[in-house]
Order: structure tokens, then sequence, then C-alpha cells
């Protein structure tokens, strides 16, 4: 009877510890997903600034040869 009762209490620790364990890895992922989703948004904004930056490097360019030949004239 001992034995039995020492063999539940080591199940019911061990199921425990189970359940904290995978609560916590659950949780990981949870913030690792969200982490992942915050730096795509990130890349998205800098993706969009470097395009941006693109054109009007273009628009400057284009700009600066207007005014090269409003010089020579």
């Amino acid at each position: 009877m001992n034995l039995s009762l020492e063999l539940a209490i080591s199940i019911i620790i061990q199921l425990i510890a189970i359940g904290i364990f995978i609560g916590v890895y659950k949780t990981t992922i949870a913030f690792m997903q969200k982490q992942i989703e915050d730096l795509k948004e990130d890349m998205r904004k800098y993706n969009n600034i470097l395009e941006r930056m693109i054109r009007v490097e273009d628009s400057t360019k284009s700009a600066h040869h207007r005014l090269d030949t409003i010089e020579r004239r």
C-alpha cells in the first residue's frame, strides 16, 4: 500500500512537471511568433522607405541633369 501511494505521488508530480513544461513551451512559441510578426512588419516599413529613397534619388539625379542643362545655356 505504501509503494502504490509513493507511485501515485510520483506520477502526479511528473504530470505536473510535464504540464509546466508544455505551458512554458507553448508560451515561448507564441512569444517567438509575435516577435517574428513584429520583425516582418518592421521589414515591410524599411522596404517601403528604401523604395521611396530610390525614387527620391532618381528624381534628384534628374533635377541635377536639368539644372546642368540650364546652366550650359
